[in-house]
Formats: structure tokens, sequence, C-alpha cells
């Protein structure tokens, strides 16, 4: 019988390659570039604290806003990043690809900048990336899987006994089948960050 959707449970075991390859791309991103920003030169610390200056801006213009509505926010900024990533994974997989690599980076630079404030980055990785991380990393990484297999199965080979067209569709099914699991994940992250996260990194970083 034609079945709409796949279980999320039977999706993400038979995908656990392409969650680890998505999972490495944004840690091994995350490592060099947080070893990349104490070795940059003066001009390209510049640039780094400049970008850093401007996530912090929109970061509090976010946080200034009602508790539920800065979740909301975030949660569409999440959403976007992850659908963008699953429908242009088609093209050879180069947007899944970027997304991780340059969140990966974001995070490395953050970690790195954070570290030159004195600021233990174990007590900033528990308090401040670890309660909604999670739950956003896990979706995060899952529609980064989805995509990067669009990418390879829909142009540079298809999946075992499957046209590019047929691989196309069946990958698409896997995506649908998910999504209703991204979204529970990313609005609960989105609430942890803004209700949870967020004051336990402030008591943290207001301990004398």
């Amino acid at each position: 019988m034609f079945t709409i959707f796949f279980p999320a449970k039977d999706v993400i075991r038979n995908n656990r390659s392409w969650l680890f390859l998505a999972a490495s791309v944004f840690l091994i991103c995350s490592v060099l570039f947080s070893f990349a920003v104490p070795a940059a030169n003066p001009a390209d610390e510049q640039v780094f604290n400049g970008q850093f200056d401007q996530l912090m801006g929109m970061f509090d213009f976010i946080m200034d806003a009602h508790p539920v509505i800065s979740a909301l926010l975030i949660f569409m900024n999440n959403f976007l990043s992850m659908v963008q990533m699953l429908l242009l994974g088609v093209i050879a997989g180069i947007s899944p690809l970027l997304t991780l690599g340059l969140n990966g980076a974001l995070v490395g630079v953050i970690l790195s900048l954070t570290a030159d404030q004195g600021i233990p980055l174990l007590a900033v990785i528990v308090f401040g990336i670890l309660p909604h991380g999670i739950f956003e990393l896990f979706a995060f990484f899952l529609c980064g899987a989805l995509g990067l297999k669009f990418g390879y199965h829909c142009v540079a080979s298809p999946l075992p006994g499957m046209t590019r067209l047929q691989s196309f569709r069946y990958i698409w099914k896997e995506a649908i089948s998910i999504l209703p699991l991204t979204v529970l994940l990313l609005l609960l992250a989105a609430f942890i960050e803004i209700m949870v996260t967020q004051h336990l990194l402030e008591s943290f970083l207001q301990q004398p």
C-alpha cells in the first residue's frame, strides 16, 4: 500500500552515515575556526570582531522582545535555514554543505572570542549551548544529512535500483517524514533557549 510518510525513527536509522557526515562537517569547521581567530592577523581579527558585534546586536534585539516573540523569531530563523538546506540540497549538496560549515565556523569563532574574554569554555558549552543545542543541533544535522543525501543521489549517483528522479522522490518522502519532528525539536529548542538557557548563562556570568 502506498504511504505518504516513513516512520521518523526509520528515516533516522537508515541515514546514520549521513547524520555522521553532517555532524562531522559542522564540528571540523568549529574546531578549525576556533583556532583560526587567535592565529588571524589584526585585519582579519577586526573582521571577525565586526561580524561578532553584528551577531550580538541581532541577538540583543531578539532577546529584548517578549519571550514568546523571541522564541518564535529564533524558531523561524532556524526553520528557514533547515528548509533551505533541504530544498537546495539537490544542487549537488552545496547549500547544506555550506550551511553546516558556516554555522560550525560561527560557533568556533564565538567560542574563541568568548575564551579571549576569560570566560571558561566548558561553562559556556554547558550553560549556553547544551540546554537547547541538544534539540536544535539534532534537527540541524538531520536536515543537513538529508540535504547532502539529496545532492549526492540526485546528481552523482542514484539510490541502488532507482533512477535519479525516483531517488529524488524517495529522499523527498524521507524529508517530509521528518518535518514534524524537526518542527517540534526547533520549537522546543527555541523556547528552552529563551526560558532556560538565557537565565542559566546570565546567572553564571553574574557570579563573582
